[in-house]
């Protein structure tokens, strides 16, 4: 029999060759032993399979030839196996492994100190085992026992051992028993299903299941399944749904929780295809959308986005309606903060857990609801959720005529109210619901106008245009229409590419009408601010309508978004930031307001600053071609411009024909040295010039790429004429640097009072 002390019968047997020092730790398979390799006078790790574990003779062999196979892996990210062998003086014959002795902690003593990791770094430690693990597979090695308490932390360097331990395991016992206790072919949280069930097919995407369980740790702070017992977490892994990582740690990027979540499939063909996809994939910007700090959401509430349940897109606008009135009637409750419609529309056909959702808006509970319409009825359905038990606090169904739209939102809005002051707010005031018109066709009429306006496409905003002329002919008195009119005209002049003058004026117009209709709405305000602004060129006017919108409503992201690119006109650059970040704090799912934070911040020449924003909302909206025509500009602001023509790319791909996406990769070319790429492009800009209308703007920043300062001040010249927005930057826009020394740049500031 064996010595009752391995490292007695250990030591004796290996005399010579390592001098054993002490014990260091032991698991359910092994005990490790400090050691000097005497031979190379080099501190080893000597691990010894426990007694009783391994039987003796064939067992031991294949035990020891997968050692062998393994030692063949040279990864900086594995670390090297020295030696193997057996003491066959024992009965049964002592298994053993040699290891380098590395200084530093495993990752679960790091989880065991910290819990949980911050996001980059957990990712980062995530991609080296990738590759590790990339690297073994393609030699045909599959781990089998990927866990926390296999990944050593070596100078900040995560390095996996014990390659090859569990498969050796594995094959020298009878899979039949390969789950039986003292025999761990694995470790039950962070096995797949495959291997819990002994299936001997299991291959490398095996691995790839543990490695997503132990980033889901890292990221969490917990292993996505745990039991009472290793029969009962095994059992998880194979029939439970993933728990939503976001809901435990929601500043964790959209992305890398689909990434995990496809890596944690039940059926290993649902994963990645290897190692290296699952690295990529985990590559992404970080921070997608960020949560609101702990302890804000006391008094606050998201109305979710209403589901269409019919299934007819032409009455998806009575689920939008119903979610804005819910919005804007609770929006009138003394006491409680609401989240902004643009952040809650951000999560739209979304299915997120609702702790995820109230961590990420900051409130406390969340409203969600379905229309459903057949005929002239109406049947809707509304609960209250509490997000930090996920406790349902109310809910109720409600069979109307759609006549009776108004009267339903009235009453749904006075049932949440009642609720939430008996079950979880406290003292907050009535609903009271604010409408500015009791026409129910106009209203109709104004929720389908928003629902095209907000498509932001050409045809999505003529469609708009028609609709809220009609609210308007139905009310005359409307305001709100009146602004949605205003909105319309003015993003009319981005979307459809056609001269400013006539979309501007009919803008102005609509929301004067909508402020003398409602002097108190700050949508009105916010409108008329805009147009003042960025095409009258009249700033203290613009100054005086953005701080009534403001006033008004404070928590109006929109209104505060806008006043941030005044903000730059006159450059103020830091009120100007300050500004954009307090829009992100109260719209933090608005990809829009984003990309502002980042195109301010490349105004103010911090290009680092500017790429994180841009890329974090790329996270969120990764075909906004004009966020990544923003990313393209301030990476060539920083000199990188094999990161800017791949933006540039990116963009084009998205928008063919868009003459600022051209015109800055002439730019590029240019700089990066490429001048014949430089003149096709810009020829490209001509012809389509010689086509079709092309903005005075961009004709002038291709004239300024090529050198043609003459054509550049030409082409100013016609924009100031037809009074193009870019000219409202002229005192801070990083494009103009190049003949801010011409005389004629100071002409042209005093012209615009900006000087």
């Amino acid at each position: 029999m064996v010595s009752a002390d391995p490292f007695v019968a250990l030591r004796a047997a290996l005399a010579g060759r390592y001098d054993l020092q002490e014990e260091i730790g032991q698991g359910g398979m092994a005990i490790v032993f400090r050691a000097r390799d005497v031979r190379h006078d080099r501190p080893v790790a000597i691990k010894v399979i426990r007694p009783g574990v391994l039987a003796a003779g064939e067992s031991a062999e294949r035990f020891l030839r997968e050692i062998r196979y393994a030692a063949q892996l040279t990864h900086p990210h594995i670390l090297p196996l020295y030696d193997s062998g057996e003491v066959p003086a024992t009965d049964p014959p002592l298994l053993y492994y040699v290891m380098p002795f590395l200084s530093g902690e495993t990752l679960r003593e790091r989880l065991s100190r910290e819990r949980r990791l911050p996001v980059d770094q957990a990712l980062r430690i995530a991609r080296a085992i990738a590759g590790a693990m990339e690297s073994a597979h393609r030699r045909q090695i599959v781990h089998r026992d990927l866990k926390p308490e296999n990944i050593l932390l070596h100078e900040g360097e995560p390095m996996v051992a014990d390659f090859g331990v569990a498969r050796g395991l594995c094959e020298a016992c009878d899979p039949s028993v390969s789950t039986a206790p003292g025999v761990a072919v694995g470790t039950p949280a962070y096995m797949s299903p495959e291997q819990a069930s002994a299936d001997p097919s299991a291959d490398e995407r095996s691995d790839q299941y543990s490695l997503a369980c132990v980033l889901y740790e890292m990221l969490a702070g917990q292993p996505p399944f745990a039991g009472t017992g290793a029969r009962a977490t095994m059992a998880r892994h194979s029939v439970e749904p993933v728990p939503p990582l976001r809901g435990l740690r929601p500043e964790v990027p959209v992305a890398v929780e689909h990434a995990i979540l496809r890596a944690l499939a039940k059926d290993p063909l649902a994963r990645f295809a290897t190692m290296a996809e699952f690295a990529d994939a985990l590559a992404t910007p970080l921070s997608g959308l960020p949560a609101i700090p702990a302890g804000t959401g006391g008094r606050a509430i998201a109305v979710l986005p209403f589901v269409n349940a019919t299934g007819d897109p032409d009455n998806e606008y009575i689920a939008d309606g119903m979610t804005d009135e819910a919005i804007s009637a609770l929006a009138n409750v003394a006491g409680l903060r609401v989240a902004s419609r643009t952040s809650v529309f951000a999560l739209k056909g979304r299915r997120e857990d609702v702790r995820a959702i109230g961590a990420l808006l900051g409130v406390s509970v969340v409203l969600e609801g379905s229309v459903r319409k057949a005929g002239d009825r109406l049947r809707i359905t509304a609960q209250l959720t509490d997000v930090q038990e996920g406790r349902l606090l109310w809910s109720e169904r409600f069979d109307r005529d759609d006549c009776d739209l108004f009267a339903i939102q009235d009453e749904i809005a006075r049932a949440i109210v009642t609720r939430l002051r008996a079950d979880l707010l406290g003292k907050v005031a009535e609903a009271l619901p604010r409408r500015t018109t009791a026409n129910l066709v106009a209203y109709n009429l104004y929720l389908k106008g928003r629902y095209a306006w907000n498509k932001r496409t050409g045809e999505g905003i003529q469609e708009a245009i028609r609709l809220f002329e009609r609210a308007i002919a139905e009310d005359p008195n409307y305001a709100l229409a009146y602004t949605g009119l205003a909105d319309a005209y003015a993003l009319h002049v981005d979307y459809r590419a056609v001269p400013v003058a006539e979309g501007m004026r009919q803008a102005r117009v609509q929301a004067e009408k909508a402020i003398a209709l409602d002097e108190g709405l700050a949508e009105a305000h916010t409108s008329l601010a805009w147009v003042t602004f960025i095409h009258d060129w009249d700033w203290p006017r613009a100054a005086q309508e953005f701080r009534r919108a403001i006033e008004l409503n404070p928590r109006y992201a929109t209104a505060r978004q806008w006043h941030s690119w005044y903000f730059a006109a006159m450059g103020r650059m830091a009120e100007a930031i300050a500004e954009a970040h307090r829009a992100m704090e109260i719209d933090p799912a608005s990809v829009s307001i984003r990309r502002t934070l980042g195109w301010l911040y490349g105004v103010a020449r911090e290009p680092d600053q500017a790429v994180a924003v841009l890329e974090q909302a790329l996270v969120m909206n990764p075909e906004a071609a004009e966020t990544h025509l923003i990313l393209g500009i301030v990476q060539e602001q920083a000199g990188h411009y094999a990161e800017a023509d791949a933006a540039l790319r990116e963009a084009r791909a998205l928008s063919p024909d868009d003459t600022h996406v051209l015109v800055t990769q002439v730019r590029v070319a240019k700089h990066a040295g490429r001048p014949e790429e430089a003149l096709a492009l810009a020829e490209q800009v001509r012809g389509l010039e010689r086509r079709r209308y092309v903005s005075p703007s961009d004709l002038a920043k291709l004239a300024i790429a090529v050198g043609e300062s003459d054509a550049a001040f030409a082409a100013l010249a016609r924009a100031r004429e037809e009074r193009r927005g870019w000219l409202a930057y002229l005192r801070v826009d990083p494009l103009f640097d190049s003949i801010r020394g011409d005389p004629r740049f100071a002409v042209l500031q005093r012209a615009m009072r900006l000087d």
